[in-house]
């Protein structure tokens, strides 16, 4: 029985054309990037300059702008508690009066898990007692699976430090005080 070449070849522009141009394969993505990347176009579409979100235990807080007060470093072997699903954070958090005395309390600036060192056998960037300086990294907050270096904005002795490595932490969470006097 003879076929028809138009036919065919209409059949087979068909099937394309539903199962999309890669023969019915679509690309892979991650559903915690898909959440992250839709909040961004949000943000650009209705000319957001901030977004804080949260839903199902997933908080995310974004801000458009300049001065993060940390910059993305190569992964590091360190071990995993947890992994928030977050975006870098705004800098307006990282430093506040902590009560009516002289001290500073430095707030983290993202979700995510606190490590005091850049790999589980490295000293650790600061220590109680110890001084700290303006823009000295004093610790790493793994978020998606990104190490991002946090750096004080304040200049003082670091009195006390008040998260355990490892442990995850909050957005604006208290993480150290510091006596800039």
């Amino acid at each position: 029985m003879p076929t028809n070449p138009e036919k065919v070849e209409s059949a087979k522009s068909e099937k394309k054309r539903k199962n999309g141009a890669e023969g019915g394969r679509k690309p892979k993505s991650n559903p915690k990037l898909a959440i992250v990347q839709d909040a961004i176009r949000l943000m650009d579409e209705a000319g957001i300059g901030e977004l804080h979100f949260e839903q199902s235990g997933v908080k995310i807080h974004l801000r458009k702008g300049q001065g993060m007060p940390f910059a993305p470093v190569m992964p590091i072997a360190a071990p995993v508690a947890s992994a928030a699903p977050m975006a870098p954070a705004a800098p307006a958090s990282a430093a506040a009066p902590a009560k009516s005395d002289n001290t500073v309390t430095l707030n983290s600036p993202m979700v995510g898990t606190f490590y005091r060192a850049a790999s589980p056998d490295a000293k650790p960037f600061i220590e109680e007692g110890g001084k700290i300086a303006v823009g000295q990294v004093y610790c790493i907050v793994e978020a998606m699976k990104l190490m991002n270096e946090v750096k004080s904005e304040v200049a003082g002795k670091v009195v006390k430090i008040l998260v355990q490595n490892g442990q995850a932490i909050e957005f604006n969470q208290p993480l150290l005080i510091i006596d800039p006097s």
